[in-house]
């Protein structure tokens, strides 16, 4: 609702509330999950859809991705394994990932 209003108060207020505007998007996108990361990926890329501003800002999507939680992805990695727990592979893993990105993050560990 904010950007109509934009429009409708003129293009000076479009420009003075981009950058604004721009992290606002970036931050609902993340808090939407990997497919719309990879969405926000996308349209970084898209400068002929979107202003310098949203591309520039979106583009802090492709290498700068919040880690999600990681008792989350330790319960995954249980489950996907089919383990009862975790210490049944891994003699050691990191509590923190060391890289996280839109479809993943890693971890560093040890197998027993």
């Amino acid at each position: 609702a904010g950007v109509l209003l934009d429009y409708q108060s003129g293009p000076e207020k479009v420009a003075a509330n981009a950058p604004a505007r721009a992290k606002t998007l970036k931050e609902i996108l993340t808090s939407l999950g990997p497919t719309f990361i990879k969405v926000g990926q996308a349209l970084s890329i898209r400068s002929d859809l979107l202003s310098p501003v949203y591309c520039e800002t979106l583009a802090e999507l492709q290498d700068a991705v919040p880690p999600f939680p990681s008792d989350e992805a330790k319960a995954t990695i249980t489950e996907e394994l089919g383990l009862r727990d975790i210490s049944d592979v891994f003699r050691e893993l990191s509590p923190e990932p060391i890289a996280s990105a839109s479809l993943g993050q890693v971890y560093r560990g040890h197998l027993q």
